[in-house]
């Protein structure tokens, strides 16, 4: 058979790929995208046990969603068509997160007012240091809410150009780290993790973390509330998969890359872990930078600066995750909120103790569940049962795990290290879980988690975040641009100036896709544009599914013949 040749072949379908992908498809390209698992939808995919439990692997809460807003989920689903076809569930405005502390205890309120209020009554003492703090993040989180855009490039911040003062401002803030601004506000040390209380969102250690980060994370929140996709994470790849399909792309699962192929500078197309070539003049790799320069592609092909840079580019620390399954309805008693369990004050021992190679029982917790967040309404399993997810940070070394390469398969889950680590992280989860969710007790019927060398196995990464959040990783020139020095060859998803995080890495899918077609598709989409016939997509009964959208697209190949004996 001979090779076959689309317009454009995507590396993976995470969200940046799968926005990249839906653009090019809606625009006339003939687009094939590559999946190396069996399940679309990299870290916004769900899975399933026992045809009762379902759980989601890295979706929990949004904003930027409401119908008609400018916010970046929004402007993109209603680019591409698929808009009124998501359904959202709000979580409580009250607090949309539960934060304990090892002594106190506060909510988060989806506004600004409401977060200092919250702040001021858990820390009395720290009331006019948490004035002045939450007044610079405020503007810092405001200011970037002007830009209406990710800060990509020089010409993304140019509307700040009038307003020097807060240009000033939100420099400072991706130049210094937090603690300087906790510096500033003669901030205690329980104060000070009251606001990085959220660093589930991030995982970056605050020593490292701009305060813009920080800041335009609770914008993101605060602007027009949180949010829960009401079927699952799995709706947002469902519905980029059939804008995909409907306008003429094609999808594949099971279908891992081996190497993206190059001649004389530019791409030529991909070659598949089993020999299958497939030709483009276009590539776009989804998947992290690391794997794609490291891994992917030649040494011989790329500039000594570049191999040199990936080098130094800085990965993060990774995620445990524990799944439980309880037959009750936890919404039953409790507000659509999540919980976030710290177990001490000092969030930097937390991140030293990683990077001496060891995990703190004590460090970050957050705890998701989407029959919270959809106030118990279900769209799969049993009635009346809850699903709850907790993660934490951990080492992502092989090391740390005992060794092995889930890159090969699962025979690291063979190494007694492996197994003990894993048994033991899970215990302490667990525990916390309970503490913060009592009436579980009795009620588990279903436990299981994954650690960094799952996530990896699954996604080829253990980076959920993408490379290290750190100020000296944000910005223009410190992440990478969506263009390469490689004809042909363009970059999607976390690892790119367009950052991580459902709402940034749709948004720069559409700035990947933007450059290869030579458009602003961002500003259309802003304007109104529809880049997708909505007749042409496919009708949603009572019974649509997005997680059978998202599965079954593997290529079935007949065995090859052996040539007959001369």
């Amino acid at each position: 058979m001979s090779d076959q040749r689309f317009d454009v072949i995507v590396i993976g379908s995470g969200l940046g790929g799968m926005s990249t992908a839906a653009c090019l498809a809606a625009a006339g390209r003939r687009v094939l995208v590559l999946e190396q698992h069996e399940m679309l939808g990299g870290c916004s995919q769900v899975f399933r046990r026992k045809k009762q439990w379902e759980f989601d692997v890295g979706v929990h809460y949004v904003g930027g969603v409401v119908p008609g807003s400018d916010g970046h989920i929004a402007t993109v689903l209603r680019g591409l068509g698929v808009e009124d076809r998501i359904a959202w569930s709000r979580m409580d405005d009250a607090g949309m997160d539960t934060v304990q502390l090892p002594d106190h205890r506060f909510r988060v309120p989806t506004s600004w007012d409401g977060y200092l209020a919250s702040l001021v009554e858990a820390f009395p003492g720290d009331a006019d240091g948490l004035r002045r703090c939450v007044g610079e993040l405020r503007r810092l989180g405001e200011g970037f809410d002007r830009i209406n855009d990710v800060p990509h490039s020089v010409r993304a911040v140019l509307p700040l150009a009038r307003r020097p003062r807060e240009a000033f401002e939100i420099a400072r803030g991706l130049e210094q780290p937090i603690t300087a601004l906790f510096a500033r506000c003669g901030l205690s040390v329980p104060a000070q993790d009251a606001i990085v209380a959220l660093v589930h969102l991030h995982n970056t250690p605050p020593d490292r973390c701009p305060p813009l980060l920080v800041a335009a994370l609770l914008q993101h929140y605060f602007k027009d509330g949180a949010y829960f996709p009401s079927l699952g994470g799995q709706v947002l790849a469902a519905n980029l998969t059939e804008v995909v399909q409907s306008h003429g792309g094609t999808v594949r699962t099971k279908a891992r890359v081996a190497s993206i192929d190059v001649v004389a500078g530019r791409v030529t197309g991909v070659t598949l872990d089993d020999g299958e070539r497939l030709l483009a003049d276009v590539v776009v790799s989804n998947a992290d930078a690391h794997r794609t320069f490291q891994d992917l592609i030649a040494p011989q092909h790329l500039k000594a600066r570049t191999l040199k840079r990936m080098r130094r580019f800085e990965r993060p620390h990774s995620i445990f995750s524990l799944y439980v399954a309880a037959d009750i309805d936890v919404s039953a008693t409790r507000p659509a909120t999540n919980y976030v369990d710290h177990g001490r004050y000092d969030q930097q021992e937390t991140f030293r103790m990683l990077d001496r190679g060891e995990w703190d029982p004590k460090a970050w917790m957050a705890i998701s569940s989407p029959t919270l967040k959809t106030g118990g309404r279900q769209h799969f399993g049993e009635p009346g049962h809850s699903s709850i997810e907790a993660f934490t940070t951990v080492p992502a070394e092989y090391s740390f795990w005992g060794g092995g390469d889930p890159m090969t398969g699962k025979d690291y889950e063979d190494s007694p290290v492996y197994q003990e680590r894993k048994a033991e992280i899970e215990e302490v989860l667990m525990e916390r879980t309970l503490q913060q969710l009592p009436e579980l007790r009795g009620h588990v019927v279903w436990q299981e988690s994954a650690t960094p060398l799952t996530h990896e196995r699954y996604t080829l990464s253990r980076m959920p975040y993408g490379p290290l959040n750190s100020r000296q990783q944000i910005g223009p020139g410190r992440r990478l641009s969506v263009r390469t020095e490689i004809g042909g060859l363009f970059l999607a998803g976390a690892s790119t100036v367009f950052l991580y995080g459902v709402a940034f890495t749709l948004r720069g899918g559409v700035g990947t896709a933007s450059a290869i077609l030579g458009r602003d598709l961002m500003a259309a989409f802003h304007g109104g544009e529809v880049l997708v016939d909505p007749a042409a997509l496919p009708e949603h009964g009572p019974d649509w599914d997005p997680f059978m959208v998202c599965r079954r697209h593997a290529v079935k190949k007949g065995r090859r013949r052996e040539p007959a004996p001369a």
